[in-house]
This record gives structure tokens, C-alpha cells and sequence, in this order.
């Protein structure tokens, strides 16, 4: 007995494409591949820019001290030296000390603060998070009632309020800026959480006897370290302005010792004759600023399931 062979016929084609397909083939693939290209473009322009700035910074003890007061660098009228002055090749500040020094010595205390802060405000609100999106119940109730309190603050006000009590300085501008950015990351962990939660190879593994610090550890936490990046290179670009804006206001690291935020408001008392003393320091806070959000752009646009569109589109 023989069997027939079984011919099939191909589905007919109608001309509808699904959405989002273009009509040339590769025209699917081309866009999304495009755009992480882009992605990747500005994520190493931000980190080379970041690279540069925090050379700069270790380099700042070969510009000299931020301290010495040059009275021969002072106009006959008693003005600071501007810009291309010889041997202050940034000018001095209103009492003649070196811009160029003072405003490498600022942006170390501004980029040390990002850092240290910005790592500190993640780590812990990336904990926070975690656990409150994971184990649910009464620990999510708790936590997450807190970090509705510290979001319902005020920034600008209880960075004031929490820098009088913590004290001026670098170490206490750290745990202010800490206390004041942990609480976004925090929500922000905890929906990422809450949605991985219930996928079916985290109820699997849990099913299975896997303890629930192992499923959080293996299943869950590898899944959020590109939405954590992007959160701390976006956290970065907030901790610079929100660093620099307290101490602006005198609720940071206190001059003489130099800081960018400092050195702005010296120089905004001085910007009718002297503008270079408020220019320089702002133009580095710019850049610091571009960095961070250059490397969080990248970073977004490098992600395949991010579907986000910013000003930086072509």
C-alpha cells in the first residue's frame, strides 16, 4: 500500500503586514539596531567625557594651591586678572587666588559627592525596593509608607533641614544628598519588583523549594541591573544640581574650600566685573551635568525593550 505525498499549499498573502513591520525586509530589524548603534555612541561619549572630567580632577594638584592668594594678580583698580591672565591661564577669583586651581579642586568635590552619593542613594534604594516587591505583606506596607514620606518632601527645603542638623561638609552633604534620592529609586525598584515577581520562572523556582533569597538573587536581581544603570546615570546628573545647589546656598562644603556650587554663588557677587568667575565653574557643572545624562540616553537607547524617545532623536 502506497502512500501519497501530501502537498501543502502556502497561506495566501493578503498584503497586510503586522504593526509596526515596514515594507522592505529588513526594514524591522534596521530601526531597532539603529537606535541601540545610537545607544552606544553616547553611552561611550559619556563615559569618555566622565573619564576626562575626573582626570582633571586627579590632576588638580599640579595647577597649584586653591588657597594662595596672588596680590600681584590684581588690576591697578584692585579687579581680578581675567581670562589668559599670565599664569593663570582661568583668570582669579576676587581676591586673586587661581581660578584654574580652585576650579579643579571644586569639580573633585563635586564629582566625589555624584559618586559617593549617587552609589548610596541607589544601593540603598535598590535594597528598599527589592524587598518590598519581593516579600510583600506587612514589610511592603512599611517600606513603601516610608518612602511616601520622604517623597512628599520638599527637596530644596529638607536638604536645608537635614544639612543643619547633619552639619556642612563633605561627609554630611554625602548622607543629605543620600537621604533625599534613595526614596525615587526605591519606587522605582519596587514596580520593576512587583512585575518580576509574578513571571512563571520566578513561581516555578519558588514552587520548586528554591528559598526565596536564592530566587531573588538568581531570578530576579540580574533582571534589574539595566534598569539600575540607567537610574544611576540619570541619579548622577540630579545628585551634581542638587550637590552644588546646597552649597550654593551655603548648605554645603563651606569656602575657602572650593567647590562648584561655592564657587558659583562668589562668583555671582562678582559677575558684574569679573564674569569668568561665574562662567568657568558653571560651564563644569554643565558638562557634569551632559555627562551623566548622555551615559543614562545610551544606556536607554541600548536597551531593546525600551521603547522611550527623548530630544536626542535624530
Amino acid at each position: 500500500m502506497s502512500t501519497l505525498p501530501i502537498r501543502t499549499q502556502p497561506p495566501a498573502r493578503t498584503g497586510a503586514l503586522p504593526p509596526g513591520h515596514g515594507g522592505a525586509p529588513g526594514a524591522t530589524s534596521a530601526a531597532p539596531r539603529t537606535t541601540r548603534v545610537k545607544g552606544s555612541r553616547l553611552w561611550l561619549t559619556g563615559l569618555c567625557l566622565l573619564g576626562a572630567l575626573c582626570l582633571l580632577a586627579l590632576l588638580a594638584p599640579l595647577a597649584g594651591s586653591p588657597y594662595t592668594i596672588h596680590t600681584d594678580s590684581l588690576t591697578a583698580n584692585g579687579l581680578p586678572s581675567g581670562l589668559g591672565a599670565p599664569g593663570h591661564p582661568l583668570g582669579t577669583d576676587a581676591i586673586g587666588r587661581d581660578m584654574l586651581a580652585r576650579t579643579l579642586y571644586g569639580l573633585r568635590a563635586t564629582l566625589t559627592i555624584a559618586l559617593i552619593a549617587n552609589i548610596t542613594s541607589v544601593g540603598l534604594g535598590a535594597l528598599v525596593g527589592l524587598v518590598a516587591g519581593f516579600y510583600r505583606g506587612w514589610i511592603e506596607q512599611g517600606l513603601m509608607r516610608l518612602v511616601d514620606v520622604f517623597l512628599s518632601i520638599p527637596t530644596v527645603l529638607s536638604g536645608l533641614a537635614l544639612a543643619s542638623i547633619v552639619g556642612r561638609g563633605t561627609t554630611g552633604i554625602i548622607i543629605v544628598v543620600t537621604a533625599l534620592y534613595w526614596a525615587w529609586t526605591a519606587r522605582l525598584v519596587h514596580g520593576e519588583t512587583v512585575r518580576l515577581r509574578s513571571r512563571g520562572y520566578v513561581e516555578a523556582a519558588l514552587a520548586h523549594g528554591v528559598s526565596r533569597h536564592t530566587t531573588l538573587r538568581r531570578h530576579v536581581l540580574p533582571h534589574l541591573s539595566t534598569i539600575l544603570l540607567n537610574v544611576a546615570a540619570l541619579n548622577g546628573a540630579a545628585v551634581v544640581v542638587v550637590g552644588a545647589g546646597l552649597s550654593y546656598l551655603g548648605a554645603g562644603i563651606q569656602p575657602p574650600t572650593p567647590e562648584l556650587g561655592n564657587m558659583l554663588a562668589d562668583g555671582s557677587d562678582s559677575m558684574t566685573y569679573a564674569p569668568h568667575t561665574l562662567f568657568v565653574p558653571l560651564v563644569l557643572v554643565i558638562a557634569t551635568v551632559l555627562t551623566f545624562v548622555l551615559i543614562a540616553e545610551g544606556l536607554n537607547r541600548r536597551n531593546p525593550l525600551s521603547e522611550r524617545r527623548s530630544w536626542l532623536d535624530a
